[in-house]
Order: structure tokens, then sequence, then C-alpha cells
């Protein structure tokens, strides 16, 4: 696995001409990372209802 300051290094020796797209990037992936979940939460929700609307499921959770 690639270490952080061995990303920082390559980042350094880059002409100043590529910080810009570097940074953008970055943020592209944090971006699109942080709403992989949730986007998948939502695909799955329709498959995993059947078993979360039963009564049983209510009973089980209702303590709570």
């Amino acid at each position: 696995m690639l270490s952080r300051q061995v990303l920082i290094n390559k980042i350094e020796t880059l002409p100043p001409s590529f910080i810009d797209e570097v940074y953008q990037y970055i943020s592209f992936l944090r971006e699109f990372k942080a709403k992989e979940p949730n986007e998948l939460t939502l695909a799955s929700e329709q498959s995993l209802a059947k078993d979360w609307l039963l009564p049983e499921e209510d009973s089980a959770w209702e303590y709570l």
C-alpha cells in the first residue's frame, strides 16, 4: 500500500501547473466516495424491505 509520505513527495515534485488538477481529482474522489454508501443504501432498500417490513422484525426491535 502506498504511504501518504510517498504520495506527498510525488505531489511536491509535480510542476506547479499540475497542482490544480491534482486538487480537483482528490476533491472528486472524496465526493464520490462520500456518496457511495448513500446510493448503495438507497439501491438495496427495495430488496431489503421485504424483510424489514415483517411483523416479526417490528417486534424484535420494539424495545429500542
